[in-house]
């Protein structure tokens, strides 16, 4: 009985696709509220994969849960998270800087995060969602740093709505569209993600030459 649990639990947890046939809308909240509220979201498998493979499965009726319920529960759950995060990071202080490395935590995903939040300010809490690991330090840095919770909040629920809505609905429409998709589904997340960074990775070339030009 113990061994069935093992397998079970490590199935589950295996992929998105696996997270959501076995573990429903609950799980997928638990994940998307852990992902930033909580340093252990680093380390387990979410994020844009888990919201793609969400909106794949729901429109393919595989997850029988209606695309508004979706979006307003994952974005509740994010903003939640992300509350946390920022919390905890009020709490840690400068002590999150002393933080040694740890199968979790490691102090460059710390450093990346940091410059990131340098380098675009207050836009950081939006645009840091669709980057990972940025997207789970952003709620720390902002504890750390001091930024008012009601600007932090009102930011988290734009970042959050904006991210998790743009990849849910369009392969939520997809699912619907191709529903055989679900079948296909560990080929189809990695295709949809790499479409989906590309247009940021241009630009990232882009300013690259030019700096390297200038």
């Amino acid at each position: 009985m113990t061994d069935f649990f093992l397998i079970s639990w490590s199935e589950m947890f295996s992929s998105p696709e696996n997270m959501i046939r076995y573990g429903g809308l609950t799980l997928i909240l638990i994940v998307v509220f852990v992902e930033t509220g909580l340093l252990i979201g680093l380390v387990i498998p979410g994020g844009d994969s888990l919201l793609l493979a969400t909106g794949l499965l729901a429109g393919a009726d595989v997850l029988q849960v209606p695309l508004g319920v979706l979006l307003v529960s994952m974005t509740a759950a994010g903003v939640a998270g992300d509350l946390l995060g920022y919390s905890l990071g009020k709490k840690m202080g400068k002590k999150l800087y002393r933080k040694k490395d740890t199968w979790y935590f490691k102090r460059k995903n710390l450093d990346r995060a940091q410059q990131f939040y340098k380098e675009k300010g207050k836009s950081a809490i939006v645009l840091g969602k669709f980057v990972p690991v940025v997207r789970t330090f952003n709620p720390l840095l902002a504890g750390v740093t001091g930024m008012p919770l009601g600007r932090f909040a009102l930011l988290s629920l734009l970042g959050t709505a904006l991210w998790i809505s743009s990849l849910v609905v369009a392969s939520y429409y997809l699912g619907r569209q191709f529903p055989q998709m679900k079948d296909y589904l560990h080929y189809a997340i990695p295709v949809i993600i790499f479409l989906s960074i590309l247009p940021g990775f241009i630009q990232y070339m882009k300013e690259r030459r030019k700096g390297a030009d200038a």
